[in-house]
């Protein structure tokens, strides 16, 4: 009996969701990432928008009855987006007017070795973008070990990208926890740093963004506890502060080719770069649903034929594809759909290489 009244729950509630989608798709939308925001609403032709000190705009999801109460204030809103390529609309959570003078953004100090990548020009297909994290060093300062970065501006020229890679660091529990990034390879004069130098290669690191004093934890981090910041490094940059400076036993990496054509891994990298440019201020890390995996699946999408793509939602709205966010799951399923095999190379400390001419 008890088995039978859990089946018609569920089937009720799809029921209900597919209808809810057929009437109102806006609605039914599955949203995933948290956002907090401040500025001021205008309505404009009955559609509510959100303008930031900083220069955003976002359509607000609500009543049109009551986004009017708000026209022309400022406010401090809650609410959720669809993903991270899919930011504009908000839906609302929880609206309150407060001081005009409130709106202001205020900087926040966070750890030294995360910073947001910026886009400072696009144009004659190249893209010219700031902090780069580059290079790192012992700080002479520290007894003991402890890296500093250096930042760089670069240009990188996406005609020049060779291959793309999924990267695995994994970390305790092994089983079900790894951090993975996504990177690509170039021909000469594909990343070229505004002081000359070059690298063969760049990467993205989506990491929750640590204020000054904030610890991680898995659980803190299901929660509205971190920022989200997508980094750009150098392959040696971020293999030698997880492996050479790391304190902990978590020192390897596996390294994945993906299988991909030019023109994919070229519009792979053109999407990486704008979507690690965003905005992202107010927008919350989440262990499933807004992490460093999903949000490469999400990149992955943009270039896969739509048969191939990955759902992200086994329910849309209700229950997320762990396939498409746990990072064990996540390289499972790439393997069964033959967009990665076996890695290339794992990077330890005792075989140490960064240089794509040994990684095949």
């Amino acid at each position: 009996m008890h088995k039978t009244l859990t089946r018609s729950v569920s089937i009720f509630a799809l029921l209900m969701l597919l209808t809810a989608s057929t009437i109102c798709p806006a609605v039914a939308k599955p949203y995933a990432v948290h956002y907090t925001l401040k500025g001021v609403v205008h309505v404009v032709e009955n559609v509510p928008c959100l303008y930031t000190a900083d220069g955003r705009v976002f359509q607000l999801l609500m009543d049109q009855k009551e986004a009017k109460k708000y026209d022309g204030k400022a406010v401090d809103i809650a609410g959720k987006v669809g993903k991270s390529d899919d930011i504009e609309t908000v839906k609302i959570k929880d609206i309150k007017i407060i001081e005009e003078k409130d709106v202001q953004i205020v900087e926040v100090e966070h750890e030294a070795y995360q910073r947001p990548a910026k886009m400072l020009a696009n144009a004659k297909d190249k893209m010219t973008v700031g902090n780069i994290r580059w290079d790192i060093s012992q700080d002479p300062k520290s007894e003991e070990k402890k890296a500093l970065h250096s930042w760089q501006d670069a240009t990188i020229d996406p005609s020049k990208v060779i291959k793309a890679y999924f990267l695995v660091k994994p970390f305790a529990p092994k089983f079900l926890a790894a951090h993975t990034l996504l990177g690509f390879s170039f021909e000469k004069g594909g990343v070229v740093a505004k002081d000359g130098r070059e690298s063969d290669n760049i990467f993205l690191t989506i990491e929750a963004y640590k204020k000054i004093g904030q610890t991680y934890g898995l659980v803190k981090t299901m929660k509205k506890n971190f920022d989200i910041v997508w980094t750009l490094a150098t392959l040696n940059n971020y293999a030698d502060l997880n492996v050479n400076y790391n304190k902990g036993e978590d020192k390897e990496i596996h390294i994945y080719p993906i299988n991909l054509t030019r023109e994919q891994t070229r519009a792979l990298v053109v999407e990486t770069i704008k979507q690690s440019c965003v905005n992202r201020q107010g927008e919350y890390y989440h262990t499933i649903r807004n992490n460093c995996t999903n949000n490469l699946i999400i990149l992955l999408n943009h270039v896969l034929a739509k048969d191939k793509q990955i759902k992200l939602w086994k329910i849309p709205g209700m229950l997320y594809n762990l396939k498409a966010t746990m990072p064990v799951s996540v390289v499972k399923m790439l393997k069964k759909k033959g967009l990665i095999g076996e890695p290339s190379l794992t990077i330890t400390k005792d075989n140490f290489v960064t240089d794509f001419n040994r990684i095949k």
